[in-house]
């Protein structure tokens, strides 16, 4: 990569000093008595200024304007933004995310992407591993507007903010009374919709005080209720065998197979299972993906016909603020804020590996103690209950004093309790209790014996103090220099516990560990301003974090924005940044997990191709790393902003972010990719925990993996924002197209390995964009809104080039996703708002590849969805 991060820093500090002493030139003749006009604070500077726009490109979108685009919740309206470029967490059945949702700037990761409520750091999801936020607690009927900054903000804000800030505005002087109900249905089965929400305001010449209530529901999915996820199988190449993977959808290998000295074997009893018991779907060809010579059968089990495919999510939220002025130049500022989000999964009977099984067993045709692969029906299906609590205050007194200093102090705390109970798991200690004692797997006795629930907290909390001063010092020709500076300190602590059973490693069919810490962080910061010119402003900032657990990172930024004329703004920017480790991974317990990958070595060691090789899932014993350090990034960002059209408004915004020192799990897949290129010793060179193990025939019995620093991540691209105001005789149209394009998509082939351009790989669209149009006549609106998401490749494939290198080769295309959705509007006199629409007008289905299986990635989910009618009513007073 031709311009490092150093020559970029040197050039632009070279261009920035240039404008400095400009500053210094001109001081002399600075203007006075300048007229005062109302300033505003807009998320990425703590200096206010006069206008929306500068030098950081910031997109503001109000709460209508989601709601006119069909959107149910605040984070589905954040994952429907242009810049959530590769999609993020929604909730998913049968993970630790189940209850969560996120947001992801640039697809760096939600880890990268720092939200804010009110300018405040909202506190870290503790089921994320504390490194995201759950958009999902945050209540849409409370928020007034959202702010994305689209630039780097660890100046200003500290960790976290590498990719962009979200800022969402709550609102804090609505007056009146507002009711507002709305249901969806879906055609397809499934993912129902209720909102229901109130609000209400009181105002007086001293102060307001809102409340907000608000409650959201959606039903879950089932697998069987989608053609493409319901349990299938067929022999599609006509060769007489079914292989498990290529050949089935929703069928597992773990329903009673036995490891084979030369491959997977299918129990002698997988017939009688098949004829007696719901989900077996009897002997199957094992497949390449899971090793053998000369061919394997396993016996198959439907997990599908049962299974979750989205969870069900129901949310019940709380905010109330008040203002009060104490004096003229003293008010006082608190809000509470309450939710509690309830989300429900089912996955099928676990599916856990019965170790040491004896050689007299009547599954085992090996004779020898083996290894099997079980589907424990007899336990029946497995229910996940996740509940989220979620509480957070602040409190705090604004004031001013002299012609132009103002002051802040707040204290602020979020605390966060997320517990999950999982029934019917299987119990290890009860399995052994059953064989020692003969005892039968399928008596009552023996199903008490086995049975185990499991249950997990997840507790955080922040503790945050904050104290700030604004004031103007100094004069230049543009006018007044505007300064910032302040401190904040944070208290963070995560308690992440499993039950006892879980963390021995006796339960079967489910993964997790416990982790935690706690950590305070020390930050002071500075911001200026310069007006070097009435047109032209320098700002730079610096900001010092101290970190108790892994020490100081200190982060600048220089911006500079120019209008040459009144109807266009230049500017550019760069910025510093870091991500500081979350702490459960740098204290997280060991867990086991079964991550898929593709095993090329073996693929190469039976001769097949690297095209032909499939996924599998393998074994992971996953751990912390305490000697985690901070990820480090910058970010440039060069924009224009024309509005010399009547009633036209064009941005265009170019950035650059390039992360270093990431820190990322080195994966099952990682290790798999080391050793075809050449590159395992030197990966494990200095981790000793981390390693591949793998069977006589090749196959892989187990990963030993860990988070560590030294993977790298880049993104270079354009923003576009353009819109467009029409009135007519026959009523009011508003136009808005915002675009996200990724010219380059830097990562690692694998872990510290080479880096290439991933751009339009699986799951990782080149562009974004969204097109909206308002029209507004007498008491109606409409707003139609579409969403584009570019075409992706299909297949990824890593290809060794010796010497430690790899190329990554492409194949297929998965089409353009375009989806639509209509709002209407009719305000009556007197009696309500009526809103009739449709989510996914014209049905748009889910994406399938080549194979015609269907790709199961978040930025299609819509499909999965499918079109959904809904109406609604508001009535305000």
């Amino acid at each position: 990569m031709l311009n490092t991060k150093v020559t970029k820093a040197v050039r632009l500090a070279l261009a920035f000093g240039a404008a400095s002493t400009a500053v210094i030139a001109q001081s002399a003749t600075a203007q006075e008595g300048a007229e005062k006009v109302e300033r505003i604070e807009i998320t990425g500077s703590r200096i206010k200024r006069v206008d929306m726009e500068g030098a950081s490109p910031v997109e503001v979108i109000s709460t209508a304007e989601f709601e006119g685009q069909g959107r149910v919740s605040v984070a589905e309206a954040l994952q429907s933004v242009t810049s959530n470029s590769f999609g993020s967490v929604i909730p998913s059945s049968g993970n630790s995310g189940q209850s969560q949702s996120t947001v992801s700037l640039l697809g760096a990761g939600a880890g990268r992407t720092l939200v804010l409520i009110d300018g405040k750091r909202m506190g870290s999801s503790p089921s994320l591993n504390g490194g995201g936020a759950n958009l999902s607690s945050i209540p849409m009927a409370a928020v007034e507007r959202i702010e994305i900054l689209k630039d780097g903000a660890s100046a200003i804000y500290g960790s976290d903010a590498i990719a962009g800030v979200i800022n969402v505005i709550l609102k804090k002087d609505f007056e009146g009374v507002s009711f507002d109900i709305q249901v969806g249905r879906p055609e397809a089965e499934g993912a129902d919709t209720k909102q229901m929400s109130m609000a209400f305001g009181v105002s007086s010449d001293k102060g307001n005080i809102t409340f907000v209530y608000d409650h959201q529901q959606r039903n879950p999915i089932f697998d069987r209720d989608r053609s493409y996820t319901a349990a299938s199988m067929e022999d599609k190449n006509k060769d007489g065998l079914i292989s498990i993977y290529d050949e089935t959808v929703g069928i597992s290998y773990s329903g009673a197979t036995i490891k084979g000295p030369n491959g997977m074997l299918a129990s002698p009893k997988c017939d009688e299972l098949t004829k007696n018991v719901d989900g077996f779907v009897g002997v199957l060809d094992q497949g390449s993906a899971l090793g053998g010579v000369g061919g394997g059968q396993v016996c198959g089990y439907a997990f599908a016909n049962v299974s979750a495919n989205m969870a069900s999510t129901k949310r019940d939220s709380a905010m109330a603020s008040i203002t009060y002025e104490l004096t003229d130049d003293l008010e006082l500022f608190g809000r509470a804020m309450f939710s509690r989000n309830d989300s429900f999964g089912r996955y099928a009977p676990a599916a856990a590996n019965w170790n040491n099984m004896a050689a007299d067993n009547e599954h085992n045709p090996t004779g020898e103690v083996t290894k099997g692969y079980f589907r424990w029906y007899q336990l029946g299906n497995r229910d996940g209950e996740v509940t989220d609590y979620q509480q957070d205050y602040t409190l705090g007194l604004k004031g001013a004093f002299g012609d132009t200093a103002e002051w802040e102090v707040s204290y602020h705390k979020a605390k966060l309790d997320y517990r999950e109970a999982g029934r019917f798991y299987l119990s290890r200690a009860g399995l052994s209790h059953n064989t020692l004692n003969n005892i039968a797997l399928d008596s009552e006795q023996g199903i008490a014996n086995m049975r185990a629930t499991t249950y997990a907290e997840n507790q955080s909390e922040l503790d945050h103090l904050f104290a700030g001063i604004g004031f103007e010092f100094g004069e230049l020709e543009g006018g007044a220099i505007a300064h910032y500076v302040g401190g904040e300190y944070f208290d963070m602590t995560l308690d992440s516990r499993y039950d006892a059973q879980n963390e021995a490693g006796l339960i079967g069919g489910n993964a997790g560990s416990s982790g935690g810490g706690e950590r305070d962080v020390t930050a002071v910061f500075y911001e200026v301003a310069f007006p070097i010119l009435d047109n032209l402003t320098l700002s730079a900032a610096y900001r010092y974090d101290d970190y108790s657990d892994f020490g100081g990172e200190g982060n600048p930024s220089v911006k500079l924005d120019y209008r040459p004329v009144d109807d266009l703004l230049l500017r550019a920017s760069y910025s510093e940044g870091f991500r500081a480790p979350s702490l459960k991974q740098l204290n997280a317990s060991d867990s086991i997990g079964y991550p898929r990958a593709t095993d090329y070595v073996l693929c190469a060691q039976q001769g097949k191709s690297a095209s032909d090789c499939t996924e599998a899932s393998y074994e992971e014993l996953r751990q912390g790393n305490k000697e985690l350090g901070p990820e480090e990034s910058s970010y440039i960002n060069l924009g224009v902003v024309y509005s010399g059209f009547e009633d036209v408004s064009i941005k265009v915004d170019y950035f650059e972010l390039e992360v270093e020192e990431v820190i990322d799990l080195i994966t099952v897949q990682d290790l798999v990719d080391a050793q075809t290129a050449g590159a395992y010793d030197a990966l494990i060179a200095d981790r000793p925990e981390v390693k591949l193990v793998r069977n006589a025939d090749g196959s892989i019995e187990k990963g030993y993996t860990q988070y560590d620093n030294g993977a790298f991540m880049s993104r270079k691209g354009f923003d576009v924002d353009v819109s467009y105001k029409l009135e007519t005789a026959f009523g009011d149209f508003k136009f808005r197209n915002v675009t996200t394009i990724l010219t380059e998509v830097g990562q690692d082939i694998f872990f510290a390995g080479p880096t290439s351009d991933a751009k339009n790989a699986p799951e990782q669209p080149a562009f974004r964009s969204q097109f909206t149009v308002n029209y507004a006549v007498d008491n109606y609106t409409i707003n139609w809104t579409t969403d584009v998401i570019d075409s992706t490749y299909e297949t990824e494939i890593k290809q060794p080039t010796g010497n430690g290198q790899h190329i990554v080769e492409y194949s297929g295309t998965l089409p353009t996703y375009v989806t639509h959705n209509l709002n209407m509007k009719y305000y009556s006199d007197g009696y309500g708002t009526f809103t009739l629409g449709a989510r996914n007008l014209f049905d748009k289905g889910v994406v399938y590849d080549s194979k015609d299986k269907y790709v199961d990635y978040s930025i299609y989910n819509t499909g999965h969805i499918g079109r959904e009618i809904f109406a609604g009513y508001n009535i305000s007073f």
